[in-house]
């Protein structure tokens, strides 16, 4: 019985595991890139530790008045604010909650990509994973898991119980 339910549990973390992988591949290939929101310059649109995808197969040149674009400051900053024009010196962008628009126009070469959707509460968890006690739980739970499928057993055609190996 305790076989039979550890079994179970190996089954569903595994498929989980194998599931979310499977996703995050087929949104990388589709050139969908993931960003933690940390300020609340875009309020109730993209909260504070939401997560938003962002399709950076969408073109510059495709940028309308309205869209959530995401953009590069420097090397360490992106920024994801609302597009509040589009002239020909490029995209000028505002938090929808900050009073001014930001400083400088972007360009097409800092320009990531258009946001198509968000997650929220997602991005509290992407913040603890980067922390050494996210990466250590991270570790934990793969040789945790990769101990388990060492462990696990699946019955052959005659019934008898097998090591998977």
């Amino acid at each position: 019985m305790a076989r039979k339910i550890f079994n179970t549990i190996y089954e569903i973390l595994s498929t989980i595991v194998i599931t979310i992988g499977i996703i995050l591949i087929v949104l990388y290939l589709c050139g969908i890139r993931f960003y933690h929101v940390r300020s609340g310059s875009m309020g109730d649109q993209l909260p504070v530790g939401c997560v938003c995808f962002v399709s950076t197969y969408s073109k510059f040149d495709n940028i309308e008045t309205g869209d959530i674009i995401s953009f590069k400051v420097d090397d360490d900053t992106f920024v994801t604010h609302r597009a509040i024009s589009v002239t020909a010196e490029g995209i000028h962008t505002k938090g929808d909650e900050n009073n001014t628009e930001d400083p400088d126009v972007v360009t097409e070469n800092n320009y990531i990509g258009k946001t198509v959707f968000a997650l929220p509460k997602v991005g509290e968890l992407f913040g603890f994973f980067k922390t050494t006690a996210g990466k250590i739980t991270i570790a934990a739970a793969l040789l945790l898991l990769f101990i388990m499928g060492r462990m696990y057993k699946k019955k052959d055609n005659s019934g008898a119980d097998t090591a998977d190996n």
